[in-house]
C-alpha cells in the first residue's frame, strides 16, 4: 500500500477508509509513505491508529520510505519514538 499527496486533517476520512479495506484482507501491510506531501497531527493519528488496529489482530502494519514532512511532525509531537517503531528496519 502507498499513499500519495496530503495526509492531513483533510484527507484523514477518505485514508481512513483505504486503510479498513486494506486490513479487512488480513494480512500484513507495509504502507509506502515517500509520495506523500504535506502532513499533519491528524495524518500521524490515522497512522497509530492503523498499526495499534492491525497488532490488536494479530498483524503488523510497517511504514516504509517516511518522507521528512512527517517525520517533523513526529518530532514536533514528542512522537519520534513511536515513528521509528512503526518503521521499516532495514
Amino acid at each position: 500500500m502507498a499513499l500519495d499527496g496530503p495526509v492531513t486533517i483533510y484527507e484523514v476520512a477518505g485514508l481512513r477508509e483505504a486503510f479498513r479495506e486494506a486490513l479487512a484482507e488480513g494480512v500484513d501491510l507495509q504502507v509506502e509513505l515517500d509520495e506523500s506531501t504535506k502532513w499533519d497531527l491528524a495524518g500521524l493519528q490515522l497512522l497509530i491508529s492503523c498499526v495499534q488496529t492491525a497488532k490488536a489482530d494479530g498483524r503488523s502494519l510497517v511504514l516504509a520510505k517516511i518522507p521528512r514532512s512527517c517525520v517533523e511532525v513526529a518530532e514536533r509531537a514528542g512522537l519520534s519514538d513511536w515513528l521509528e517503531s512503526a518503521s521499516q528496519k532495514d
